[in-house]
């Protein structure tokens, strides 16, 4: 399926952090850390029980990523103790739906492997990628989005 093309302004996100290479083992981990400790962030007016995945580039070469499991925020002052905040800069995203967890993968290689280099107008940018859990996430199978930063080709 064709992803939509969005553009979002800038945005904060807090949560807890994770730093590695191998995410898919890791990261669950990382929301069963995250799920109970949530309640203790404000999230921003309208976004209660909308999550985010954040990943980002670390500048290593040795394939190390940063993920931040995460609600948005108002402000980045006073958080919780062992929790991050990161701003999501302003940017157009191809957006994603994907069909379950089990899914999240495929749609991470669907993206990057088959439409960005199939994409007549659309290449990849320097921005963070990020999965949307919305408030109506309730389950494994439940439906969330994959954001994947692009620009137009030139």
């Amino acid at each position: 399926a064709e992803p939509t093309i969005e553009h979002r302004s800038a945005f904060l996100v807090a949560g807890c952090r994770w730093e590695g290479k191998d995410g898919p083992n890791e990261i669950p981990k990382l929301w069963e850390e995250f799920m109970p400790r949530s309640g203790e962030l404000m999230p921003a007016e309208g976004k209660q029980g909308i999550f985010y995945g954040v990943s980002r580039c670390t500048g290593k070469t040795d394939g190390t990523f940063e993920y931040l499991a995460a609600t948005e925020v108002d402000s980045p002052d006073n958080l919780p103790e062992g929790m991050a905040g990161w701003e999501i800069p302003e940017q157009t995203y191809a957006v994603f739906a994907v069909n379950g967890l089990a899914d999240l993968m495929a749609a991470h290689n669907r993206a990057y492997s088959e439409w960005l280099p199939q994409s007549r107008e659309w290449q990849c940018a320097d921005g963070p990628m990020f999965e949307l859990y919305p408030a109506t996430f309730d389950s494994e199978q439940s439906t969330l989005y994959l954001y994947v930063a692009v620009k137009p080709k030139a």
